[in-house]
């Protein structure tokens, strides 16, 4: 029987090893060496918040309202007795000399801003308040006079008094200071005198030309002008 040769010999294997390991290299190729300097990536950009703005100072804080309180002074040059009362943001005035002088006021307490006028509008009072006084100016007649009151507690403050004396009604006003002297003024149909004695303590006690009077502290709560 015939022996056939290896068709594959040792070195044909060889040479197929080094063609495979040659093509083996071939496409792999050689690493890959990089030289010189490394250039950093960019850092990514951070977004820069926008500036805050300062705080700014909170306005001043208003005055707080007194609520309801009673003041008597005088003026500046003791030509008028003064006494202004207020509740809740309203208010009421009266000054007079105790003889002939007198003038009644309304309006209205803002904050720490007292404004009053006079029947029909006529200029009044102007002043600050706070808790321990009121200080401003009031026009009677053509004057404009700087007056200055003090708080005071009851008995003293302002008192209203109404009587119809022979048919004419009488209105009387008066102040109570905070030493308990009383100044006030009766006005029966536009003739003025001295207010008759005034006890605070004993409001049903008052009486003119024989005549009870119907006697009223005020607080600035209620209407006097007019009425």
């Amino acid at each position: 029987m015939a022996r056939f040769a290896p068709l594959i010999t040792l070195g044909t294997v060889a040479a197929l090893g080094g063609g495979l390991l040659l093509l083996n290299t071939t496409i792999a190729g050689p690493p890959t060496v990089t030289t010189g300097t490394a250039v950093a990536a960019a850092a990514p950009e951070t977004a820069v918040p926008p500036a805050v703005p300062l705080a700014e100072a909170p306005p001043p804080a208003a005055a707080p309202a007194v609520a309801e309180a009673a003041y008597t002074g005088r003026s500046a040059g003791n030509e008028v007795t003064v006494a202004v009362a207020v509740k809740d943001g309203k208010a009421v005035a009266y000054v007079c000399d105790g003889k002939k002088i007198e003038a009644w006021y309304e309006g209205t307490l803002t904050g720490a801003d007292l404004s009053l006028s006079a029947a029909g509008g006529a200029p009044g009072i102007t002043a600050t308040v706070t808790d321990a006084a009121t200080l401003g100016t009031v026009t009677v007649g053509d004057e404009e006079l700087p007056f200055a009151a003090q708080q005071v507690t009851a008995p003293a403050g302002l008192y209203e008094g109404r009587a119809s004396v022979k048919g004419v009604l009488t209105r009387i006003g008066w102040i109570v200071d905070e030493d308990g002297d009383v100044t006030g003024v009766a006005n029966s149909g536009g003739t003025r005198r001295a207010a008759p004695d005034l006890d605070p303590t004993d409001l049903t006690g008052t009486r003119i030309g024989g005549v009870p009077v119907t006697v009223t502290p005020l607080d600035g709560s209620g209407p006097v002008i007019g009425r």
